[in-house]
């Protein structure tokens, strides 16, 4: 067989004329339970599509490590304190950028991972939220290639110009910017703003229409906890003991704000009878970036035990107070540590405990936000300790819906309580159906199960086809065709050869539509015998989403996409589209030309005529700029050029590439 490859100039095609397209991030959205955000720092070496997190060597080389992760903590605090936002710090699981998961509190990693990695054309990247880029959402990436410098902005105060070199980049400057584009705040045009498009020098505080922006999407800052101020001894909110509360087992937890460097929150104690010691104890890790001051006071007002936060990452504070019987009440007042400060706002968990220390001390918990994958969750408790209530498809548990976007997705957490155990999850297709259902499960912790999905029908019969096991343990199913109004169900099951028969697992079921945000690039047919070969330019690294759908005359005829860089020839990514199905997938594509392939693909009929396809495509991340043209970073227009030269589409001229297969 010979293979030769051969370029003919046609007009027989009627294709579109394309304008120039603006592939911008889509800013707006507010984040969802945006009082319960994190972040995290994912190790070096976890994938960031077919590139890998540097973060660490990068940014070791500038300052020591603790020193520029409070700089990206601080950077998100700095937009914290003037909106309805709380962002915790957590540790990271190492699965790969954009696995997939939960929209928010996914057990595994903070809603802002932040990593890097090298990129052309651009001072960082990142994800504001957005339904169509999944868990990328979120993510802030440095590009590794650029020199940054740590300063620490002490007092405010920036850094001097003069001790910058021409390539240097003041890394808090970089970082809060970024911070307000995860955040879903767009770039704009003042040159005083910190969401000016263009890095153009040190700037560490925000601008009134900075903190405009963020108060437009979150609102100001409040404290929906307390309902009168309670902020003396005798306006104290009381922590009333639950009727049936054990003491041995149950711990009294409520939660508290603080809006303002001056606020003070007062709470009363009435200690239980029985009981002559107390831990009273403020969780803020993982809550917020709170470091507040704990005191407990007497019925005198005389101050009996108080202790401070002293670092933003243990931010917990605990106070044991003995000989309880002696009073007939105790106070607990929550300030911020240092009320000038950035850390002294933040939500946070007050718990009074009255278990032995003993048992305390056998509490489960996380790990350190840099403890490592290895710690997380290691033996946590089971979310869900249920044997055999839904085990069935009659048992099966009714999942709701979110509505973000246009397509429907159902999130869970839950766990397998013995290797036999069974959990049934009952979902509904849309009304309209317009791609796959997609469903995919991942165990939790350091002794996770290895778990598997089928989906099957009201009759028990299995229609799940493509399962997939990758290599970070998520476990993939889809349904190529699922009927509109149809319930399936999930069913979640521990592999026989699992090593481990109990813990927890999230799971994730997707029926994907085709998204108004996404941008029409072409439609065209393409047979077995001529592939379709096209040449597309990115004028900047960006995270893409495209959407490929197909039309045969069989259902299981498909058109694969096959995207290689056009100088390398290496393939950056592959996607299939069943005949009557959307295909959606993500890559991170550098600044560059690349060769879109689409090839023809026969089922068991094999196809007599052309399979059209239809292509759309967004640009799904925000770089900051630092090409010095003055554009403000958001006018990098992606093209679309069969012909490999110009920015438009000239109908009239242009090259048409495909294969001929000689014997």
């Amino acid at each position: 067989m010979s293979l030769s490859l051969r370029r003919k100039h046609t007009t027989s095609i009627d294709l579109e004329t394309l304008e120039d397209r603006r592939m911008l991030a889509a800013f707006g959205n507010s984040w969802p339970d945006a009082r319960d955000l994190s972040i995290s720092f994912p190790s070096d070496g976890v994938e960031v599509g077919t590139y890998e997190n540097d973060i660490e060597s990068t940014l070791d080389q500038v300052a020591q490590r603790q020193q520029w992760q409070e700089l990206a903590l601080r950077a998100y605090q700095t937009w914290a304190i003037n909106a309805d936002v709380n962002v915790g710090l957590r540790n990271d699981y190492d699965v790969k950028f954009g696995t997939p998961g939960l929209t928010t509190n996914d057990p595994r990693f903070g809603e802002f991972r932040i990593g890097a990695f090298p990129q052309e054309g651009l001072l960082a990247s990142s994800v504001p939220f957005q339904p169509i880029a999944g868990t990328y959402s979120g993510d802030l990436l440095l590009n590794s290639n650029e020199q940054f410098k740590y300063h620490d902005w002490s007092g405010g105060v920036g850094p001097d110009p003069a001790t910058l070199t021409e390539n240097e980049r003041d890394l808090f400057s970089l970082l809060l910017h970024e911070a307000g584009n995860t955040l879903g705040i767009a770039d704009n045009q003042l040159e005083w703003s910190v969401m000016f498009g263009q890095y153009a020098g040190p700037k560490g505080s925000l601008a009134a229409e900075d903190v405009a922006e963020i108060q437009a999407l979150y609102g100001a800052r409040s404290d929906p906890y307390e309902l009168v101020d309670n902020g003396q001894i005798q306006t104290a909110t009381m922590l009333t003991t639950p009727v049936g509360f054990d003491p041995l087992v149950a711990v009294i937890r409520s939660r508290g704000s603080l809006v303002n460097g001056t606020d003070v929150d007062t709470y009363k104690v009435t200690p239980v009878a029985g009981q002559d010691s107390v831990t009273i104890r403020l969780r803020a890790a993982g809550v917020s970036l709170l470091m507040s001051k704990l005191q407990v006071i007497d019925e005198s007002g005389q101050i009996l035990a108080e202790t401070s936060a002293q670092s933003v990452f243990d931010n917990d504070n605990q106070i044991q107070i003995d000989g309880l019987q002696s009073h007939n009440s105790l106070y607990v007042r929550v300030a911020a540590a240092d009320a000038a400060d950035v850390y002294a706002v933040g939500d946070y968990v007050l718990e009074v405990d009255y278990r032995p220390p003993a048992i305390q001390a056998t509490d489960i918990a996380p790990g350190d936000y840099d403890s490592g994958a290895e710690s997380l969750f290691a033996n946590f408790d089971l979310l869900d300790t249920e044997v055999n209530a839904n085990d069935s498809v009659a048992s099966a548990q009714e999942l709701a819906f979110n509505s973000f976007g246009e397509s429907r997705t159902y999130e869970l957490e839950s766990s397998v309580s013995s290797a036999s155990d069974l959990d049934y999850w009952k979902i509904t297709a849309p009304d309209t159906v317009e791609g796959r259902l997609v469903v995919q499960v991942a165990g939790v912790g350091a002794d996770q199960p290895d778990v598997r999905i089928d989906v099957v029908d009201a009759t028990g019969v299995s229609l799940g086809t493509a399962g997939k096991l990758h290599a970070d343990g998520t476990f993939t199913l889809e349904v190529a065709q699922p009927t509109a109004g149809q319930e399936y169900f999930i069913r979640v099951s521990v592999d026989p050869s699992s090593t481990v028969g109990v813990g927890n697992y999230v799971a994730v079921a997707e029926f994907q539509a085709s998204s108004a945000q996404m941008n029409h690039l072409i439609s065209d047919t393409v047979s077995e015998s001529a592939d379709d070969f096209i040449r597309w330019t990115a004028s900047e690294t960006k995270l893409f989403r495209f959407d490929l759908n197909a039309d045969g005359t069989a259902p299981d005829q498909a058109v694969r996409l096959t995207i290689y860089d056009a100088h390398t020839k290496e393939i950056e990514m592959i996607a299939v589209a069943r005949s009557g199905i959307t295909r959606s997938a993500l890559a991170w594509l550098q600044q560059g030309e690349y060769i879109l392939q689409f090839t023809a693909i026969g089922g068991s009929q094999q196809p007599t005529d052309d399979i059209s396809y239809s292509l759309y495509l967004d640009g799904i991340s925000d770089d900051q700029d630092d090409d010095g043209d003055g554009d403000g970073g958001d006018d990098d227009p992606y093209y679309y050029d069969p012909s490999g030269g110009g920015s438009y589409y000239d109908p009239y001229y242009y090259y048409y590439y495909y294969y001929y297969y000689g014997y």
